[in-house]
């Protein structure tokens, strides 16, 4: 059994050495050969201001990097940094619950969103946030992510990463 294919081993080692851009674009790539994915975002917790701020994007134009949130008593926020649990949004409803810009997501014909915690010594330190087409988040698709968030989780390790 080889845990992960030699070649993205590679691409994450050169990556990792490279720094937080280069991690990001190849996590982005591996996130984005998942069915139906179109976009991905990356949400850093910067807990001494209470806000997130994206600090990676498959798409800057829509989604771009600095772009901050409160973390506040929203169900979103309670969810990802209280309860530590993933949003799956596999449908407008099911994403209007958690994100108040369902709406405008909706609008720019996405139908589905997944944000998934990164909990690093017990903290959520950010998200990964996949965007696509409604109805992708299926048990394969969850487990394929699932499977690639202990790489993700290294995007955290860099002490600049809130800051960007």
């Amino acid at each position: 059994m080889i845990p992960l294919e030699p070649e993205i081993a590679t691409r994450l080692s050169v990556a990792l050495a490279t720094g937080p851009d280069a991690l990001l674009d190849v996590l982005n790539g591996l996130l984005l050969d998942l069915p139906r994915v179109r976009t991905v975002t990356w949400l850093a917790a910067v807990p001494a201001q209470k806000l997130t701020r994206r600090i990676g994007t498959s798409d800057p134009k829509h989604f771009p990097l600095g772009a901050s949130d409160p973390i506040d008593e929203a169900a979103w926020s309670r969810r990802i940094y209280v309860d530590k649990l993933p949003i799956v949004g596999n449908s407008p409803a099911e994403m209007a619950v958690y994100i108040p810009e369902t709406a405008e997501l909706e609008a720019m014909g996405y139908g589905a969103t997944l944000c998934m915690p990164i909990v690093i010594g017990g903290a959520t330190r950010g998200t990964v946030n996949l965007l696509g087409d409604a109805g992708i988040f299926t048990p394969d698709v969850l487990g394929a992510v699932n499977a690639l968030l202990p790489l993700a989780a290294l995007v955290f390790t860099y002490p600049e990463i809130g800051t960007r």
